[in-house]
């Protein structure tokens, strides 16, 4: 059973119902609908294919709404595209002109008041970097020191200026608002800087009734100052390798996805290693060696998730890539290393929850058990016997739906659907048939059970059986 989860973003070549199978069978746990691109109707149809055809095939999968965040962009220029050469000066204006090769316009309207000379810009995902020389009015007159061919509306990069940047747009409301209505499993919160950023959106959530897990994304440098915090603030966070390559130099970018993933395993929370896994593939039915490293390194890294983007959003060999990927994440989960265990660093404060998980999963090493079970109202008992990597299979056992989407994005966990029963024997005896059912264990074999009590502690883990199946 392959543990490291598969999260695929769904677009032209996937949006089909042939194309939603081919995803789901070749392994992916996690659909992502990027509110960048695309509307309403087809992300409501598209989080519905998800789940029937899942449905139809005996699985469970994760809905994941990524938020599109503040859009920094270039205006539009005169011809196609124009080259900028290296040492030219080229202005960014806040005028409403079309642009060439001397000067272009920006949304960013602000632009004159938060930039300052030699202060750098970034456009065309970093293909080419500006220096500020001077400001006059509404014209910030820059130098180029990386040249590069400009077209329309390209993204911009302000790493010195980012603090005066609303994270949370009018189209990110309308985005969220979307999420809430499908019931999606997880939102994707860009341009994260502070553990406010991620706070202000959670006080935004309905107090009761379905909550998306808030999936913090790491892409500037910010966040990388604030990084305890927010994984403290988040339900999960995201290694957004893409634009924080940007941000810092890309010779740092490996340490930082290291870092990353190990703060998030000490803290019990599951992290998504993101961009450009295997790129190639979106023309190319084999990946490089390169990608292929770069897929086994993140798993051992100890990485929850693997995000694809165009890979299977505009990919010609998406459902192959999934297969690839899978197979990747599963070879190198074979392999002998050490992985970082919680500590003290774990956020949610339920000490004696941990502790029981911790003893569970020691308990079933010991014994050599098969799997073990979960039986969970909110999958928090789920995700912290998951966080101490036990090499069993875990059944995250639920009779909600929104449950088990919630725990398709953490790691070794089989989400399995059960009915709803009130008696705790009734309870213990679903969910040891449905382990049964879903060959995580065999008639006879040992398992763990870990649980919460009823009473005043109800859905807080304070229980571990071991039993035979």
């Amino acid at each position: 059973m392959r543990r490291t989860k598969i999260v695929a973003t769904i677009g032209p070549a996937t949006d089909t119902e042939e194309g939603m199978r081919g995803l789901i069978e070749a392994g992916v746990d996690v659909v992502r609908l990027n509110a960048s691109h695309g509307d309403n109707e087809s992300h409501i149809a598209n989080a519905n294919l998800a789940r029937r055809v899942a449905r139809e095939a005996g699985r469970t999968v994760g809905v994941l709404v990524d938020l599109p965040g503040p859009k920094m962009r270039t205006g539009m220029l005169t011809s196609d595209s124009v080259e900028l050469a290296c040492d030219a000066e080229f202005i960014l204006t806040s005028r409403d002109i079309v642009g060439n090769q001397h000067e272009v316009s920006t949304t960013i309207t602000e632009l004159p008041n938060w930039v300052k000379p030699h202060d750098e810009i970034f456009l065309a995902d970093g293909a080419i970097v500006l220096r500020v020389d001077t400001v006059d009015g509404d014209d910030v007159i820059t130098r180029v020191v990386r040249a590069g061919t400009l077209r329309s509306r390209k993204g911009m990069h302000l790493p010195r200026s980012e603090s005066h940047i609303d994270p949370f747009t009018e189209r990110d409301q309308v985005a969220l608002e979307l999420a809430l209505q499908i019931k999606a499993d997880f939102v994707g919160l860009s341009f994260v800087r502070r553990p406010e950023d991620v706070e202000g959106v959670i006080a935004k959530l309905p107090k009761r009734g379905h909550r998306p897990s808030i999936v913090a994304k790491i892409e500037t440098a910010t966040a990388l100052d604030h990084l305890p915090s927010i994984v403290g603030a988040a339900d999960g966070v995201m290694v957004a390798r893409g634009d924080l390559g940007i941000q810092v130099p890309a010779r740092r970018v490996p340490m930082i996805q290291k870092e990353i993933i190990r703060y998030c395993n000490m803290a019990g929370k599951p992290v998504i290693t993101a961009t450009q896994m295997l790129e190639s593939m979106t023309r190319s039915p084999l990946p490089t060696r390169a990608e292929v490293n770069d897929v086994a390194n993140a798993v051992l890294d100890g990485t929850d998730a693997l995000m694809l983007s165009e890979e299977t959003a505009i990919g010609m060999f998406a459902s192959e890539t999934v297969r690839t990927m899978a197979e990747v994440a599963e070879s190198a989960e074979n392999w002998p290393h050490h992985r970082v265990d919680p500590t003290g660093v774990t956020m949610d404060g339920d000490l004696v929850a941990w502790a029981v998980a911790h003893a569970a999963v020691q308990a079933a090493e010991d014994l050599g058990v098969a799997a073990i079970l979960c039986p969970t109202k909110s999958g928090s008992t789920a995700r912290r016997v998951a966080a101490w990597r036990p090499s069993m299979p875990i059944a995250g056992i639920s009779p909600n739906p929104n449950v088990l989407g919630g725990l398709a994005l953490t790691w070794g966990v089989k989400p399995l659907e059960v009915p709803e029963v009130s008696d705790g024997n009734d309870q213990l005896r679903v969910a040891v048939r449905a382990t049964l059912a879903a060959g995580l264990a065999s008639p006879g074999d040992l398992v763990a059970v870990v649980f919460g009590s009823v009473g005043p502690r109800a859905g807080s883990t304070d229980s571990v059986r071991i039993i035979r199946a």
